[in-house]
């Protein structure tokens, strides 16, 4: 019983079994410095990609269904002009590229939970102000060539830095391997949380497949404990969903948020469902408070709860599920 989560032992890859520990940590830390700048490009063009399919299928919207209270799509938005999106606006009929917002508990306006892009054009900036929510009550994403060549370079030392913690933690396996991909897409989740408050389906959905996949050789977990996570995973914050949207008449957070948790629970089991969510809770508290204290977060602002989710991930994937001793649990 050995191994990150204590299922399955380490699988070599007599390749990298044969080089030197520093000749080890140089590649990967190669490797996580290319991955950086392919991250990049990813943080910045995806997010536009989705926006331009919305501004597409919404033009069509609008040319079908003329209405006198949205002002026309190509009026109210220009292609350039930064992203707003306000409750779970699962954008699936996007070619390949939809996305869940993903908010805090304090966050969302009210509109209904069963919106979607044909019925909430009013979520576009500069749309009539009789449909939109309050300015304040929606952040926007910051304009890409303001943060293209800062990021390029932060992204790549983190990257690198992981990448290394991977193959000092896991070493030449294939295990490595596969984790190398989650910390990477995490990252990416994560800073595209950060600036426009969604997470992309083409990064969640295919990081779930994934850890099912890598696990039917028990790699993070066993596979009946990864399928359950992956329905645990979302299924619980789906409820939660609901008990607070019952409650207060209002989204307390996105569906993007209810997949990367599954994603999640597909990669470490649903032993380290509980553990995840504590963690990324208390991060939230520690830095959305700190920043509210400081009055660079509102009370009722936005903030990206997937963010803390992603790093609640790779913290599990380097400290395994030690933290469910401290709950009573078992590791």
């Amino acid at each position: 019983m050995n191994g990150i989560s204590g299922y399955a032992a380490l699988l070599p890859i007599d390749w990298l079994a044969q080089l030197e520990p520093h000749w080890r940590f140089a590649l990967f830390a190669a490797l996580g410095v290319v991955a950086g700048l392919g991250l990049d490009v990813v943080v910045r063009r995806v997010p536009a990609a989705i926006e331009r399919a919305w501004l597409e299928e919404m033009q069509a919207v609008d040319a079908a269904n003329p209405s006198p209270l949205h002002a026309p799509v190509s009026q109210a938005a220009p292609p350039g002009a930064p992203l707003v999106l306000a409750g779970p606006l699962a954008i699936a009929s996007g070619p390949s590229l939809a996305a869940s917002p993903a908010a805090s508990p304090a966050a969302s306006p009210a509109t209904s939970p069963a919106a979607s892009p044909a019925a909430s054009p009013a979520a576009l900036p500069n749309a009539s102000p009789a449909a939109s929510p309050a300015p304040s009550a929606t952040p926007s994403r910051p304009p890409l060539a303001n943060t293209a060549r800062p990021r390029r370079w932060q992204l790549s030392l983190l990257s690198g830095v992981l990448s290394v913690a991977v193959a000092w933690r896991l070493g030449p396996t294939w295990q490595s391997l596969g984790a190398l991909g989650l910390v990477w897409t995490l990252i990416a989740l994560a800073y595209i949380d950060h600036d426009t408050q969604l997470l992309p389906d083409i990064l969640t959905l295919p990081l779930l497949w994934a850890g099912l996949l890598c696990n039917l050789g028990h790699w993070f977990a066993t596979l009946p404990a990864a399928v359950i996570g992956a329905a645990a995973g979302y299924l619980s914050l789906w409820a939660l969903y609901w008990v607070y949207w019952w409650l207060r008449r209002r989204e307390g957070m996105g569906f993007g948020d209810f997949k990367l948790y599954a994603a999640l629970g597909a990669w470490f089991g649903w032993t380290a469902l509980l553990q995840i969510l504590l963690l990324a809770c208390l991060l939230a508290i520690v830095i959305a408070g700190s920043a509210w204290l400081i009055g660079r977060l509102r009370s009722d602002q936005m903030f990206p709860f997937g963010a803390f989710l992603a790093a609640a991930g790779i913290a599990t994937l380097f400290g395994g599920n030690g933290l469910m001793i401290w709950i009573g649990g078992t590791p």
